[in-house]
C-alpha cells in the first residue's frame, strides 16, 4: 500500500471555506428559526388571553415545539460540521478531500457534543438530537421559557373560563 500523498494547503483552506460556509448557513436558519416564532407565539398567546382562547395558547405551545425540534436540529448538524471542520483542520487522512459529508468522520472524531441518547435505538439517534443539544444555551432557555408562558396561559384561560 503506498503512502498518501501530501494535501496541498489551498485545497484544505478551500475546503475549510466549504465547511464553514455550512456552519454559517446552519447558524442563520437556527436565528431564522427563532425570528418567525417570536411573532407566531405572541399572537397566539396575546389573542389566549384576550379571548380566553385555551386552545390557542395550547396551538402557541404546540408552535413553540415544533420550532424548539426544528431549531435543535440545525444546531445538532452545525455541531457535526464542526467537527468535521476539526478533523479536516487537523489534517486527518482518513477524510476524503472536499468531502461535506459528516459520515465520512472517522471514530476518533465522535462528537460528543452533540450527545445522543444511551441505548437507543438508530432510529431514535437519527430522529432526536440528544440531551447536550437541548440542554444548549442557545435551545432549553428560549424555548422552556417560552413553553412555561404558554402553560401559564392555558392554566389562567382555563381557571377563568366559566
Amino acid at each position: 500500500m503506498s503512502e498518501p500523498q501530501p494535501r496541498d494547503p489551498e485545497d484544505t483552506r478551500k475546503h475549510l471555506d466549504f465547511i464553514q460556509a455550512i456552519v454559517a448557513r446552519m447558524s442563520a436558519a437556527s436565528s431564522t428559526a427563532k425570528a418567525w416564532l417570536l411573532p407566531v407565539v405572541t399572537a397566539a398567546y396575546g389573542y389566549a388571553l384576550t379571548q380566553n382562547a385555551e386552545s390557542v395558547a395550547l396551538l402557541g405551545v404546540g408552535a413553540t415545539l415544533l420550532f424548539a425540534y426544528l431549531d435543535a436540529n440545525y444546531l445538532r448538524q452545525e455541531k457535526r460540521y464542526r467537527c468535521l471542520y476539526r478533523a479536516v483542520a487537523e489534517g486527518d487522512p482518513d477524510i476524503q478531500p472536499f468531502t461535506l459529508s459528516t459520515q465520512a468522520l472517522p471514530a476518533r472524531f465522535t462528537c460528543d457534543e452533540t450527545g445522543g441518547w444511551k441505548d437507543a435505538p438508530e432510529w431514535l439517534e437519527r430522529l432526536l438530537p440528544g440531551p447536550s443539544v437541548w440542554r444548549s444555551w442557545s435551545i432549553a432557555p428560549v424555548y422552556l421559557t417560552l413553553v412555561l408562558v404558554g402553560v401559564g396561559i392555558v392554566a389562567r384561560v382555563a381557571g377563568a373560563s366559566p
